[in-house]
């Protein structure tokens, strides 16, 4: 996770600046320091302690890029809905999440056994990743794509900083620095 996690994070990252870039988003000074810089923080913030010796499969890495590719189109598509759409793209896609998910875990119900999933927390993960991409979309209505997914992809850091204050983990040098690197990028970006 040390390896996958920022590829899934810069990738995430990239694919809307490189779209909203070359859609005609111009970036001040500020952000022309700021978008590297958060850049630079999420790989410091989601490495662990001796990330340096991980090697992940060609299976994980591959998968890791599909994932960072499939949240970049998320964002790409929220931010092309026209903003008299209200919040229906947002529906539209919980609606097709949820009945993929739903057919899914039918289809497994009985493989699972004991180990059931945990409903409750299955269904507080979609509200909250639902209010994550109404933000987003608010957050993209009003700022440039470039802008808006690169903080977003900042979300290991907060991960870092509940990991801390809910499991006592500790945060490693590289992720403090990462999380003082976020602050400045994200001050620097808040600018543009």
């Amino acid at each position: 996770m040390n390896v996958l996690s920022p590829v899934t994070a810069l990738v995430s990252a990239m694919l809307p600046v490189g779209v909203g870039l070359s859609q005609g988003e111009h970036l001040g000074a500020a952000g022309l320091v700021g978008l590297p810089l958060a850049l630079a923080a999420v790989v410091l913030v989601s490495a662990g302690h001796g990330s340096g010796t991980a090697r992940p499969s060609r299976t994980a890495l591959l998968l890791a890029l599909g994932a960072g590719a499939a949240i970049a189109l998320q964002l790409i598509f929220l931010h092309q809905a026209p903003s008299d759409s209200g919040v229906a793209p947002l529906i539209v896609g919980r609606a097709v999440s949820s009945a993929v998910t739903l057919a899914a875990a039918g289809l497994m119900y009985r493989k699972l056994g004991s180990e059931k999933p945990a409903y409750a927390m299955s269904a507080a993960a979609g509200v909250l990743d639902s209010l994550a991409n109404l933000l987003f979309l608010l957050a993209a209505r009003s700022g440039d794509l470039a802008v808006v997914a690169v903080i977003t992809a900042l979300y290991p850091a907060g991960t870092v900083l509940l990991a801390r204050s809910v499991l006592a983990e500790r945060i490693h040098r590289g992720q403090l620095i990462g999380l003082g690197t976020a602050a400045v990028a994200v001050s620097l970006l808040a600018l543009t």
